[in-house]
C-alpha cells in the first residue's frame, strides 16, 4: 500500500531508494505508526494563510483500489491491549473516523489486513492509501495562467518541507514541475497544452504511475500564458521531478526497476 504517511516521509526525506526494497513484502497486514498522522496533519496546519490561496491540501483519507482487486478485510487501529475497527464506506473508500481515532491512539499502529495482497512488494500500489497530503491548486477550471502557476509551485514547498523531518528540510528541492492527475487514473489519452500566443501547442509531458508531469521553467521559456488541460475532471498539484521521485523511491514498485 502505496503513499501512506510513513512512504511520504521516506520519499521526501532523501533517504535512499534501497529503504523500498522490492524484495520486501507486504504480508497479510500492513501498518504503520498513528503518531506520524497527528504529527503531519498538525504540522501541515502551521502553513500559513498566505501560502493557501492558490494551492492546499484536502486532507480526507480514503482507499483506492488501482488493480481492480478487493477492498481490504479489516482497517483498524491496534493498540496495546486492543482492536479498534475503522469503518471503509463503499464504493468511495473514505474512512471518515479516521483522523479522530488517530488523533485519540497516537500510540497505535494503523493496520490494513490485505490477505489477497499479501505476496507483492511492500509499497506495492493496489490497494491506495490516499491521505490527500499533497498540495492541491483550487482552480481546476482547464485553464492556469502562468501567474498562478508559478506562485502555486512556490507555495506548495511550504507544504511538502512540513512533511519532512526539520533536519532535512534544508534539502527539499524547488516543487517546479506540475503534475497532473485525471480523476479516472487514465495513463493515456490526455490532452495538455500550452497556451503560446493564441495557439494551444499540444504538450508531452512525462508519465509517472498516474501522474503526468511537466515543468513549469519549460512552460516559461516557450513563452506559454497558460496551461491547458482538456478531456476530463484532474487534479494539478506542485511537486518536484520525475527524476527526484524515482532517486527517493516515490511510489516505487517492480514497474520501475524493470
Amino acid at each position: 500500500m502505496t503513499k501512506t504517511l510513513m512512504t511520504l516521509i521516506i520519499a521526501l526525506s532523501a533517504l535512499p531508494s534501497s529503504a523500498l526494497a522490492a524484495d520486501k513484502l507486504r504480508g497479510e497486514v500492513f501498518c504503520f505508526p498513528a503518531k506520524d498522522v497527528s504529527k503531519i496533519v498538525n504540522n501541515l496546519k502551521e502553513v500559513k494563510d498566505s501560502r493557501r490561496d492558490v494551492v492546499d491540501v484536502d486532507i480526507n483519507p480514503k482507499f483506492l483500489i488501482k488493480d481492480g482487486g478487493s477492498w481490504p478485510e479489516e482497517f483498524y487501529l491496534q493498540t496495546e491491549d486492543s482492536k479498534i475497527n475503522i469503518a471503509v464506506e463503499k464504493p468511495s473508500g473514505l474512512t471518515p473516523t479516521f483522523l479522530e481515532q488517530a488523533f485519540a491512539y497516537p500510540d497505535s499502529d494503523v493496520c490494513v489486513a490485505d490477505k489477497t495482497r499479501a505476496d507483492r512488494p511492500e509499497y506495492d500500489e493496489g490497494l491506495y492509501f490516499e491521505m490527500g497530503l499533497s498540495p492541491l491548486f483550487h482552480n481546476n477550471s482547464g485553464r492556469h495562467d502562468m501567474a498562478e502557476l508559478i506562485e502555486g509551485t512556490k507555495d506548495g514547498k511550504s507544504f511538502y518541507k512540513k512533511m519532512i523531518p526539520s533536519v532535512a528540510r534544508m534539502f527539499m528541492p524547488d516543487t517546479d514541475y506540475l503534475a497532473i492527475k485525471y480523476n479516472d487514473m487514465r495513463r493515456t489519452g490526455v490532452q495538455i497544452f500550452a497556451q503560446v500566443g493564441e495557439e494551444e501547442v499540444p504538450l508531452t509531458p512525462e508519465l509517472y504511475k498516474e501522474m503526468f508531469v511537466i515543468s513549469c521553467d519549460d512552460l516559461e521559456d516557450m513563452g506559454a500564458s497558460a496551461l491547458i488541460i482538456k478531456g476530463g475532471d484532474y487534479h494539478l498539484q506542485p511537486t518536484v521531478s520525475v527524476k527526484t521521485m524515482k532517486k527517493f523511491g516515490f511510489g516505487q514498485d517492480l514497474e520501475d526497476e524493470t
